[in-house]
């Protein structure tokens, strides 16, 4: 259920694809973009890299502080 949830909230985000709870979350574009999802002005989502886990993922973890 989480999973869905999940999904549902990201629908529509670029370089998003929740399938699991392990890859699809790798690079924290899931994070971000659910994060993104509940406040979109923390950041801008278009800006991301999908290629730089790290930064992404500090990102999203610094922002939920």
């Amino acid at each position: 259920m989480l999973l869905r949830w999940s999904k549902a909230k990201t629908r529509g985000y670029e370089h998003v694809n929740i399938e699991n709870f392990s890859s699809s979350w790798a690079n924290g574009m899931a994070f971000c973009a659910l994060i993104h999802h509940f406040f979109p002005d923390s950041f801008e989502y278009d800006k991301l890299d999908p290629e730089n886990r790290r930064e992404n993922l500090q990102l999203a973890f610094n922002t939920i502080q």
